[in-house]
């Protein structure tokens, strides 16, 4: 049975300025501005046109602020297309932006506030295991009402972070070397020794550790280490680069395979194809509104736009992420299986090192 999801639940600094005048403020004769609440309406003063609601409304009040800070693992050159379309429509708004990964972000966050330090982003990207210790302090504002921007419940997780997108995780094949019927319709299938020496697996434990959430760690690990007896996989780091193995022929496929690297491999017309077994690990991260942000209407302006269509599309388009959940191609009978809690998070974490010391003892992460 699936796994439902829940309601909705390297590092430098870029700053990228949106080259535009701020809207003007919406307030009485003498200029005085308000700020929009999600859902609350704004009008331009001395006429009959419509008032904005939803998110309409809360980017007018966020062009008010005008800027905002954001802190997300994409890189800069990535992020400045991604946000052409979002600077178009609303060119008062300027985004302050560092890439930087989930778990550094986290733990500047935690230095900067034990030295009484203001939290600098005023919306992060992550994940629940990456952003566990800034959920787990409650930093993550937990009453604001994203439906007010528009965003569907789904998109909605208990945490009150809003998803981005959904990876799909799997066996990734070379489609010169075999087709969906050469390949095995569950994990257990792929632990035959037909499959000796053709298979690719991260030294990390990718994507096992999260197949663990749904086995057990001690289910988990005794398959791992009969695939380790039985297939004696190639050991790559990294799943981009166990990909790339792939298409050179050094394999059939890799148990490292992502949708995103897959459907940018597929874009430069290379052979390969993602294939789903009997259980999906998924990969789903969010944005998070920080508690007490400094520019709450402008951060919540570019969380609710990259929850709309186009700016789904605008993400997809640069990162090959798209914010669909059951990921495309999942078979309808596949069970789910994804971080979605501490106890998730720490089991797989736990069973992710347990699983190198069976796959590659000698790899230092």
């Amino acid at each position: 049975m699936r796994k439902r999801q829940k309601r909705g639940w390297k590092s430098f600094a870029v700053v990228l300025v949106a080259m535009a005048l701020v809207a003007a403020a919406c307030g009485d004769d003498e200029g005085s501005t308000t700020t929009a609440a999600p859902g609350a309406t704004t009008a331009a003063p001395g006429t009959d046109a419509p008032a904005a609601t939803g998110l309409e409304a809360v980017c007018a009040a966020g062009q008010d602020e005008g800027t905002f800070t954001y802190w997300a693992t994409i890189e800069p050159d990535n992020f400045a297309r991604i946000i052409e379309p979002f600077q178009a429509r609303y060119p008062g708004i300027e985004i302050e932006f560092l890439s930087i990964r989930e778990e550094d972000g986290s733990a500047q966050i935690l230095t900067a506030i034990a030295a009484g330090q203001p939290i600098e982003p005023d919306l992060l990207y992550g994940s629940q295991d990456g952003l566990f210790p800034i959920i787990s302090r409650d930093l993550i504002d937990p009453d604001y009402d994203w439906t007010g921007v528009g965003a569907d419940p789904s998109m909605i997780h208990e945490t009150n972070m809003i998803r981005l997108f959904a990876v799909g995780l799997g066996i990734a094949y070379n489609t010169n070397l075999g087709t969906p019927a050469d390949l095995p319709a569950t994990w257990e299938e792929l632990v035959d020794t037909k499959y000796k020496a053709n298979l690719v697996v991260d030294p990390r434990g990718n994507p096992f550790d999260l197949l663990a959430i749904a086995w057990g760690e001690a289910d988990t690990l005794d398959y791992v280490q009969r695939l380790a007896d039985t297939v004696e996989p190639i050991v790559i780091r990294g799943g981009t680069a166990g990909m790339t193995e792939v298409l050179s022929g050094g394999a059939l496929m890799t148990s490292s395979g992502r949708a995103d690297s897959n459907a940018e491999l597929q874009s430069d017309g290379a052979p390969i194809d993602m294939h789903y077994m009997d259980v999906v690990p998924i990969r789903i991260l969010f944005n998070g509104l920080v508690k007490d942000a400094a520019h709450p209407n402008a951060a919540a302006c570019f969380a609710g736009w990259l929850a709309t269509d186009e700016g789904a599309a605008a993400f997809e388009a640069v990162e090959f992420k798209a914010n669909v959940y059951p990921p495309a191609g999942v078979p309808d009978t596949a069970q789910l299986v994804f971080v979605d809690s501490a106890d998730d998070a720490e089991n797989a974490n736990a069973t992710g090192q347990l699983i190198q010391g069976i796959i590659a003892p000698d790899f230092e992460s």
